[in-house]
């Protein structure tokens, strides 16, 4: 009696359809894909996120550089000799072409922006390890050798990731006091004068911009 109660069980029991099967399949298949995209898009975020942290420390470096550097002269060597302070505060040497004047660092930023709007050929990349270390190379004054580190830095896809000619970097420097030869008259500063440093990295094709603004120095009145 119990085997044929088994039977008529079995019989009841057909399973699923083509039709359910296919159904189901599909269901599946949709929420595979949609677990597919949440994933692409969860380490598209990682990768913007990473880019955003990098750029806020490198911003960071490119102040300090200037602000730790904002009294070394640029274009002089450590060997030159005969160099004299004007009476305007100016370094000034003779040489065979006549008087050469030294500028401050903050002063030869003012006069020549620091900008990086193109990236290297990747085909032209060394290998990891032929990658030489940024200061493997120094030139005869501190200015020039942070253009040279700034530039392996930011034109050769080293940290931050280079993707078109949107992601330009710069780094200006304005001049502020209460007189005409400033770039920008300020009633309320008192003192000689004040650089103020504007840092702007773009990233993602342009679409997220990194801006910092700081004091490269200053002159005190006498």
């Amino acid at each position: 009696m119990i085997g044929y109660y088994n039977k008529i069980i079995n019989k009841k029991q057909l399973g699923l359809s083509i039709l359910e099967a296919i159904m189901a399949t599909a269901v599946v298949g949709i929420g595979f894909v949609a677990v597919f995209q949440m994933v692409n898009y969860s380490i598209q975020s990682i990768d913007v996120s990473g880019e955003r942290t990098k750029a806020n420390y490198l911003v960071s470096m490119l102040a300090e550089d200037v602000i730790g550097s904002r009294n070394s002269l640029h274009g002089v060597n450590a060997k030159n000799e005969g160099i004299i302070i004007n009476e305007f505060g100016e370094a000034q040497m003779e040489d065979d072409t006549g008087t050469v004047t030294f500028k401050k660092f903050t002063d030869h930023l003012m006069d020549n922006p620091w900008k990086v709007d193109t990236c290297a050929d990747k085909a032209a990349f060394q290998r990891k390890d032929e990658i030489q270390d940024i200061y493997h190379t120094e030139s005869v004054d501190a200015p020039t050798n942070k253009y040279r580190k700034w530039n392996l830095i930011f034109e050769t896809d080293r940290q931050l990731k280079c993707r078109g000619t949107k992601e330009i970097k710069t780094l200006k420097v304005y001049k502020l006091c209460r007189w005409s030869h400033c770039d920008f008259i300020q009633d309320s500063i008192f003192d000689n004068a004040l650089y103020i440093g504007r840092i702007q990295i773009n990233l993602n094709q342009g679409k997220k911009r990194k801006y910092l603004y700081f004091q490269a120095d200053y002159k005190l009145k006498d």
